[in-house]
């Protein structure tokens, strides 16, 4: 490669190690340089085409999973067996809560003899 500017020999390795070896993206890279982000596209380009390697989209790298052992398996499972006895509880309080509120209407409407409750079928 033929480098014709200052800041293509202050800046052109860098670039491709940021993206190569961080797996930086070209518009992260031009925010952290003083580089436009068509010149970091074009430097990238430029070294895949010189390397004779097809430039690969650069993909996320996830995180290693962290396993000790059969620990965080059981406590995963106790805390969503809580979480489940949890939800019955609230479960349970809500049909009750329902149970409640239909119990009122009933003696309202027996009380007042008037009908609360929507008439099913629509209106013709």
């Amino acid at each position: 490669m033929d480098l014709h500017t200052q800041k293509q020999k202050q800046y052109f390795d860098r670039v491709i190690k940021l993206h190569y070896e961080k797996g930086y993206g070209e518009d992260r890279i031009s925010r952290i340089l003083p580089i436009g982000h068509a010149t970091v596209s074009r430097w990238i380009a430029i070294f895949a085409a010189e390397k004779d390697s097809k430039s690969v989209p650069m993909q996320k790298k996830k995180p290693p999973r962290k396993l000790t052992g059969a620990e965080p398996q059981a406590t995963d499972i106790q805390a969503l067996q809580r979480e489940v006895v949890r939800l019955q509880v609230q479960v349970r309080h809500e049909q009750l809560r329902a149970e409640a509120f239909n119990e009122m209407i009933n003696v309202a409407e027996s009380k007042f003899n008037i009908s609360i409750r929507k008439k099913v079928g629509a209106k013709r």
